[in-house]
């Protein structure tokens, strides 16, 4: 009997130590094939393919992103060359608007040309002579005017004693009994007219035989001409409101 409990208690001892010694090495083992997994043997294909499509997912949103950074900066120099283009257009418009204001009168300016002084004789003539020939009138004045432009003035000015009056295209010149207004200025003689031009072109034009000037001598009337090479008029100091007239509307109704 005693035998037979001794081989049946060695029998169980070796069972149980057979599953203590299975379940042991098991133990032992999941922890080394994991870290076998983590270290040195591949990703499950499910793995593999997740990061591949993450991969994949972040490569398309990089390309947006580039994508999208060209086209900001395409936006930038577009938005560049208006600049620039508008900066071209704004100077145009106010080289335009400048030269319109000079040739208007509204602004001072200054350039070479001519000053011309007129003057009468101041010894009398003789007795029985119409002094009305001796004397500056308003188509000396205005002939003189007109044979500037011809020549090429950009600016004229008529100045007696210590008044300049620009002259524009409404200006007015006529003769109010003795003396002659300019612009509604009451003016005599002697005047000096100015013009900013080429200084040879009035100069030629004005000394032309059978010019604008020569008439005047015969009267004794005096002219001389100085070439500056540079001079400033004051700018025209009447109204320049418009009344009547208005700009055509161009479009078709």
């Amino acid at each position: 009997m005693k035998n037979k409990r001794t081989v049946r208690i060695g029998l169980r001892l070796s069972g149980t130590t057979l599953v203590l010694c299975l379940a042991l090495g098991i133990l032992m083992a999941l922890p080394f094939k994991v870290i076998s997994q983590d270290s040195s043997e591949p990703l499950p294909s499910e793995s593999r393919q997740e990061l591949i499509n993450r991969m994949s997912k972040i490569d398309e949103e990089n390309q947006l992103l580039r994508t999208e950074l060209e086209q900001s900066r395409a936006s930038v120099a577009s938005l560049e060359a208006n600049v620039a283009q508008g900066q071209e257009a704004s100077q145009e418009l106010t080289d335009s608007l400048t030269r319109y204001r000079i040739l208007a009168g509204l602004d001072p300016v200054h350039g070479p040309g001519i000053k011309l002084t007129l003057s009468e004789q101041e010894t009398q003539p003789e007795p029985g002579t119409d002094m009305a020939y001796y004397l500056i009138h308003q188509e000396d004045l205005l002939n003189i005017v007109n044979e500037m432009r011809l020549a090429g003035a950009e600016a004229i000015a008529i100045r007696s004693r210590n008044r300049t009056e620009r002259l524009i295209n409404t200006s007015t010149i006529r003769c109010v009994g003795s003396l002659i207004d300019v612009n509604n200025t009451r003016m005599t003689p002697p005047f000096d007219i100015f013009a900013i031009g080429d200084p040879d072109d009035l100069y030629n034009a004005l000394t032309m035989p059978y010019g604008v000037l020569e008439p005047l001598g015969f009267y004794n009337i005096q002219s001389d001409i100085v070439k500056l090479d540079d001079m400033e008029l004051p700018p025209y100091g009447g109204t320049t409101m418009l009344q009547y007239a208005r700009p055509v509307d161009n479009e078709e109704e």
